[in-house]
């Protein structure tokens, strides 16, 4: 993506997004699940919220045990976290988690 936008518009310099107020309700919810701050982890939440603000809906796939569940809760908490301080105009997560199979394709995928 930055490589496209640098093409398109080269003389633009992008500043950095400031995620610092994230990454601390991030280690807050990381210390209440009682998880370890690996900075891999913290990269993939990131791009998990980044990839949030752009799409109106996502997946989350992977290998079993490779942590999917765990990135979506720590942002959702974290998330949750920051709306109820009212910074970076964030809201507070509600989750719902179906089975799958108890939908039809079309309704699963909005057709």
């Amino acid at each position: 993506f930055k490589g496209i936008t640098n093409d398109l518009f080269p003389k633009v310099e992008l500043q950095p997004p400031d995620y610092e107020k994230m990454y601390e309700s991030v280690r807050l919810m990381l210390n209440k699940r009682n998880l370890q701050e690996v900075p891999y982890f913290i990269e993939k939440l990131t791009q998990l919220y980044e990839m949030i603000l752009v799409r109106h809906g996502l997946m989350v796939v992977g290998q079993p045990y490779a942590g999917k569940t765990e990135a979506i809760m720590v942002l959702a908490g974290a998330l949750g976290d920051l709306a109820e301080k009212g910074l970076m105009d964030e809201r507070k997560v509600s989750m719902c988690q179906m089975n799958p199979k108890s939908i039809t394709y079309g309704q699963l995928y909005g057709r």
